[in-house]
């Protein structure tokens, strides 16, 4: 009898570790690229470079374009985007997989934009919060580093949070079997059940467990599908939010 119980509580711990391993993971097969283009030569590329790691781990291509003489209406960045190939076509106005930071000192402007991909946690009004918030004084503080560098975080952790809630089922099915273990192990300590008892209530709890989760997941799942379908209305194209400052 306890070799069996043995046996199930290593294959709820087997179940365990393969979730953790396939629904926990952010990297991208495909590492995305750092372009930077400096013109004032204020920026610190090696800390940016390395702030900006996450974000490349994703796969984003992310553009930083620091410039002396720009425009106020975003077509220097238009034109520039086009020149590193992330010019986004049909509507789009950065490719899907890019994210683009962009700073004149002459006039005044700076502008952020999110790819396809990314826009539907960086909405055009994150990126507003973020240039407003976090790069733009920065800028007026004459710390053009510090500011792309918090940006770059405040990227990061927006994506982080979308990840985190699309990944809210497979939590949801990791408490459930967490909650057999316990059980499993509350069993074998206790240790007094008869072979019949033992195996009764081991198959009524395993049919409800699975029930719940079974229907847990259902639940989880049309939340997702409805979560998906209205980041697909609403980041059918890039997002963008510039201004002076």
């Amino acid at each position: 009898m306890v070799a069996h119980r043995t046996w199930r509580l290593r294959i709820v711990l087997a179940l365990i570790a393969t979730l953790l391993l396939t629904g926990c993971t952010t990297q991208a097969s495909s590492p995305g690229r750092l372009v930077i283009n400096d013109e004032t030569e204020r920026l610190k590329n090696a800390h940016v470079a390395e702030v900006a790691a996450p974000l490349l781990q994703r796969g984003a291509t992310v553009a930083i374009f620091i410039v002396e003489r720009g425009d106020n209406n975003g077509d220097d960045l238009s034109e520039r985007l086009t020149g590193v190939g992330l010019r986004g076509y049909m509507g789009n106005r950065i490719v899907p997989d890019a994210i683009a930071i962009y700073v004149s000192y002459q006039p005044r402007y700076s502008e952020l934009r999110a790819g396809r991909n990314w826009s539907g946690a960086l909405s055009s009004e994150a990126l507003r919060n973020i240039r407003t918030n976090a790069l733009n004084p920065a800028l007026r503080n004459g710390d053009v580093t510090a500011g792309v560098v918090e940006t770059l975080k405040r990227f990061e952790s927006a994506l982080a949070w979308r990840d985190v809630s699309k990944n809210l089922p497979f939590f949801g099915i990791v408490i459930i079997i967490g909650a057999a273990v316990v059980v499993t192990v509350r069993d074998m300590l206790r240790g007094n059940f008869d072979s019949y008892h033992t195996s009764w209530c081991w198959s009524n709890s395993s049919d409800a467990s699975w029930s719940d989760s079974s229907s847990s997941s259902s639940s989880w799942s049309d939340s997702s599908s409805s979560s998906s379908s209205r980041s697909d209305s609403s980041g059918s194209d890039s997002s963008r939010s510039g201004g002076s400052w």
